[in-house]
């Protein structure tokens, strides 16, 4: 029944439907249920997903704090892989938020933590633009060969792709289209306007009346390429003003992700820092600038402080060697 909450006990359901109307004699065949799941708070987790307490102990699924099952089997993954690198004595695997949603929702867990069961929405990642399904092998595929999840002739096959994809991007961008009749009237029956001066196709590729498709009306020296690789041509062509700004916004990120911060780092004798950041940034200790700059109540005159701290640390221990 909806809205009817049916956790509690056999008798106290039977009694609550009872006292609805025209149910005064019902009688329950199958009492409703509740499932309770044990739940950690994901901020005691690594980036890793490895707990800060319990050294070797990894956790995945739900007990993060996520709900559905692919957050539940992308934390499976990822929580395995770090199992076996730290067996191996190896260094942990991580996905960042530009590379994956698997990264966003990883670091959002153990960054920010949950309130409430976690759900991975497109809307969580900030570089959307470039977490497009039609791109996930060329962003992912290089890990999946290097732990063994795709054969090299699969990934030999999605690097040959992606080279097809820029090789043809370059192409167009130097074929040039004259203004003919013919060229005018096959632009105008596209729903374009006409050219004046010789085009390259790539400009014409980016009007929004024009699919890759078209291109063969206008195209001497058209390729038979697969619609995979015509797709990429066509959305990186198109789109490529927004992606490059996007690929700008990337690269500051990574400049704060590769700031990192010593695992043993004591923020609370650092001058300056409230109260309430020295505590955030001592329970969650973040592994990079970029992470600690996402930790919710952490502003950006800490990070600027925290930023001096560290260089001064590098300085004096550059002294110390020499």
């Amino acid at each position: 029944m909806n809205g009817f909450f049916t956790g509690f006990s056999k008798e106290i359901q039977l009694k609550a439907l009872r006292t609805i109307e025209g149910l005064e004699r019902v009688e329950i065949t199958k009492p409703g249920y509740a499932v309770e799941y044990d739940f950690v708070l994901p901020t005691q987790l690594r980036p890793s997903l490895e707990t800060k307490r319990i050294e070797n102990l990894f956790l995945a699924g739900q007990i993060n704090g996520t709900s559905g099952y692919e957050e539940a089997a992308a934390l499976g993954l990822m929580a395995g892989i770090n199992a076996v690198l730290k067996i191996r004595g190896k260094e942990p695997f991580i996905l960042d938020r530009s590379e994956a949603y698997i990264g966003v929702l990883i670091d959002d867990l153990v960054t920010k933590g949950t309130k409430e069961p976690y759900r991975m929405f497109t809307s969580r990642a900030e570089y959307r633009l470039i977490l497009r399904c039609d791109n996930a092998d060329q962003r992912l595929a290089k890990y999946g060969y290097q732990f063994g999840f795709i054969s090299g002739k699969e990934y030999v096959r999605c690097q040959r792709k992606y080279i097809q994809i820029e090789g043809e991007i370059r192409r167009l961008k130097k074929s040039l289209v004259h203004p003919t009749k013919r060229i005018n009237s096959l632009l105008k029956q596209l729903g374009t306007d006409p050219i004046k001066e010789d085009t390259p196709l790539s400009q014409i590729l980016k009007r929004p009346q024009v699919r890759y498709k078209d291109l063969a009306q206008l195209d001497e020296d058209e390729r038979k390429i697969s619609s995979e690789v015509a797709q990429g041509v066509e959305i990186g062509l198109k789109y490529e003003g927004y992606i490059k700004r996007e690929w700008e916004r990337i690269e500051k990120f990574k400049r704060l992700e590769e700031r990192k911060i010593p695992s043993n780092f004591d923020y609370s004798r650092l001058t300056g820092l409230k109260v309430e950041s020295k505590e955030k940034l001592n329970s969650i200790r973040p592994i990079s600038i970029g992470q600690a700059s996402r930790i919710s109540g952490v502003n950006p005159s800490d990070i600027s402080l925290l930023l001096v701290y560290l260089a001064r640390g590098e300085r004096s221990g550059r002294g110390k060697r020499a």
